[in-house]
C-alpha cells in the first residue's frame, strides 16, 4: 500500500477535526449548535451514507466474497467485544467511562473515516466490499452500539425502548439492504440527492468531535493515560492480530485488506455523538476520538504497509 496516499487522506480527516475545535473555541458557534449537529448527523446523514454505500448492481460473485467478508467481520467482532470486557475491567472505570471505552474498542472508525480511507486504497470496488463487509457492525453499532451508551448503572440499561433501537440509521439499513438485494434503482434526483448527503457524514462527523472538544481545557485533552491504552488496543493490537490470523489463508488483497484497514480505524466519532446524545461523557468520548485519530496518522500507513 502506499504509505503517503493513505498518510494524506489521514491528515485530511484529522484536519477537519481541528477545525471544528477552532471553530468553538473562536466562538463562531455556541454550544448548542454542538447537540443540533449531532442529532442531524445520527438522524439524517447517517442513514442517507448507509443507503448510499448499498446503492450498487448485484451479482453472485460478490455476494459469494460478501458470505465470507461478513464470516471475517463477525469473528472480529468477537475478538474485538471479549478484549473491550476484559480492558474495562482492568482499566477500573465508572459506568459513564466503561460505556465510551467498551465502544471503543469493540466499534472502529470505519463509516466516517474508513470509507474515505479504503476509497483511497481500493478505489470504488473497495467501497462495496467495506459496505457488505461491515453489515454485521451497521447492525451492532446501530442496535447495541446506542444500547450501550444508555446503560445507567452495571446492572441496568436505564429506560431503553424500541424507537432507542429501531433508529434511523437502522431503518436505512434495511432499506439499504432491500436496494442491493431487489437491484432497485432509485431515481435519480433521490439518488443524487442521498449521496450528496451522506457524503457530508465525514467532514461534518469530525467537525463536531471538534466542537465537543473544545468545550473543554485544551491541556487535559492529553491527560488522561487509559485514553492511549484503549487507543493503543484500536489502533495497534487488534488490527494486527487480524492480519496475523488473515495471513494464515491464501485470501486476494481486497479480501486481507478491507477488514484489517476497517479494524485499524481510530476510536470512531460516534464515541462522542452518542454520549452527547445519551447524557454520558461527551468529553471522554471526544478526548478517545481525538487522540486515537492524532496517533492513526501514523498507525494506519504502517498496517497498510503489511498488507
Amino acid at each position: 500500500m502506499d504509505f503517503i496516499v493513505t498518510l494524506n487522506q489521514i491528515l485530511v480527516i484529522f484536519i477537519l477535526l481541528l477545525v471544528g475545535f477552532l471553530v468553538r473555541k473562536l466562538n463562531i458557534v455556541d454550544i448548542s449548535f454542538t447537540k443540533n449537529l449531532s442529532s442531524f448527523l445520527f438522524n439524517v446523514v447517517l442513514p442517507a451514507m448507509i443507503i448510499n454505500a448499498f446503492n450498487y448492481p448485484f451479482s453472485m460473485q460478490v455476494i459469494r466474497d460478501a458470505g465470507w467478508l461478513i464470516v471475517i467481520c463477525i469473528g472480529i467482532i468477537l475478538l474485538s467485544a471479549g478484549v473491550s470486557i476484559i480492558a474495562v475491567k482492568l482499566l477500573n472505570v465508572d459506568q459513564a467511562s466503561r460505556n465510551v471505552f467498551e465502544f471503543s474498542i469493540m466499534f472502529s472508525n470505519f463509516a466516517f473515516m474508513g470509507y474515505p480511507v479504503i476509497e483511497a486504497l481500493f478505489g470504488k470496488e473497495g467501497i462495496l466490499y467495506a459496505s457488505l463487509f461491515s453489515l454485521p457492525l451497521y447492525i451492532l453499532f446501530n442496535s447495541l452500539g446506542v444500547i450501550m451508551f444508555m446503560r445507567k448503572d452495571a446492572k441496568g440499561m436505564g429506560n431503553i425502548h424500541l424507537r432507542d433501537i429501531v433508529n434511523p440509521p437502522m431503518v436505512a439499513l434495511i432499506i439499504g439492504l432491500c436496494i442491493f438485494l431487489f437491484s432497485i434503482q432509485l431515481p435519480k434526483p433521490i439518488a443524487q440527492t442521498v449521496s450528496m448527503v451522506g457524503n457530508t457524514i465525514t467532514p461534518l462527523a469530525m467537525v463536531l468531535s471538534g466542537l465537543i472538544l473544545a468545550n473543554a481545557a485544551f491541556s487535559k485533552m492529553f491527560s488522561n493515560y487509559k485514553v492511549y491504552i484503549v487507543s493503543f488496543i484500536r489502533l495497534i493490537l487488534l488490527p494486527v492480530a487480524v492480519l496475523l490470523v488473515l495471513k494464515l489463508f491464501n485470501l486476494e488483497l481486497l479480501m486481507i485488506g478491507i477488514p484489517v484497514i476497517v479494524t485499524a480505524m481510530p476510536i470512531p466519532a460516534n464515541s462522542a455523538i452518542l454520549a452527547e446524545k445519551f447524557d454520558g461523557n461527551a468529553y471522554l468520548g471526544a478526548q478517545s476520538v481525538f487522540i486515537s485519530t492524532l496517533l492513526s496518522v501514523l498507525t494506519i500507513p504502517i498496517i497498510a504497509l503489511f498488507l
